[in-house]
C-alpha cells in the first residue's frame, strides 16, 4: 500500500511493527506544524528544534499509546505541547530587546519591549492553565493561523465541536487572564 495514502492510525500501526517510511510519512504531514507550534510555545528558544525531534522520538518510543480512536493529530500536538510545557519549566525564558545602537530610529523603546514581553508570557501561562486539549487548540487556530474548519480536519472532530471548545477555551482564557491582572 502506498504510505501517503494511508490514514495517520495506520501508519502508527505499521511503525509499532517496524515497517519502514511510515515515521517519515507522518513527519512529512506534521514537522511543519509541530515546529511552528514549538517556536511560538518557546518564544522561539534556539532549542524549538530539539524539542520536534524529541517529540518524533516520544511518538517512536510510545506510539503504542496511541489510541487510533482519537486524531493522531491530538496525541501527537499534545506530546509537543508537554514537551514545551517541561522545558519552559526547565529553562528561564528570556528575551532581550534590541540592540539600539544597531538602529537607533527602529529600536523600540525598552519600557514597550518589557510590557510586550510580560504580556506573551501571561498569554503562555494562561494557555498553558487551561484544560487539556484547550490550550493546544487555542494555540493551532491563531499560532497555526487554522480555520475552523481546518482545526476539524486536522484534529478529526466535527466542526461544532471546534466552535464549541473554542468559545469554551476563550471562555476560560479570558477569566483566567483576568484572574492573572
Amino acid at each position: 500500500m502506498d504510505l501517503p495514502q494511508c490514514t495517520d492510525a495506520q501508519l502508527v500501526g505499521w511503525m509499532i511493527n517496524g515497517r519502514e517510511g511510515c515515521v517519515g510519512e507522518l513527519m512529512a504531514r506534521y514537522s511543519p506544524a509541530v515546529g511552528s507550534l514549538l517556536r511560538r510555545l518557546t518564544g522561539d528558544s534556539p532549542d524549538w528544534e530539539d524539542l520536534v525531534q524529541e517529540t518524533w522520538i516520544k511518538v517512536v518510543r510510545h506510539g503504542a499509546r496511541y489510541n487510533p480512536d482519537y486524531a493522531f493529530a491530538t496525541w501527537l500536538f499534545r506530546i509537543a505541547w508537554n514537551l514545551a510545557k517541561d522545558h519552559r519549566n526547565t529553562h528561564r525564558m528570556e528575551t532581550s530587546p534590541p540592540d539600539p545602537g544597531l538602529h537607533p530610529d527602529s529600536a523600540p523603546h525598552p519600557e514597550a519591549v518589557a510590557m510586550a514581553s510580560a504580556q506573551r508570557a501571561r498569554l503562555a501561562e494562561g494557555l498553558r492553565s487551561l484544560p487539556p486539549g484547550l490550550g493546544e487548540l487555542l494555540a493551532l487556530r491563531y499560532f497555526e493561523d487554522l480555520t475552523e474548519r481546518e482545526l476539524a480536519a486536522r484534529l478529526e472532530i466535527p466542526q461544532g465541536t471546534v466552535k464549541s471548545r473554542l468559545h469554551t477555551a476563550h471562555r476560560k482564557l479570558a477569566a483566567l487572564l483576568g484572574g492573572m491582572a
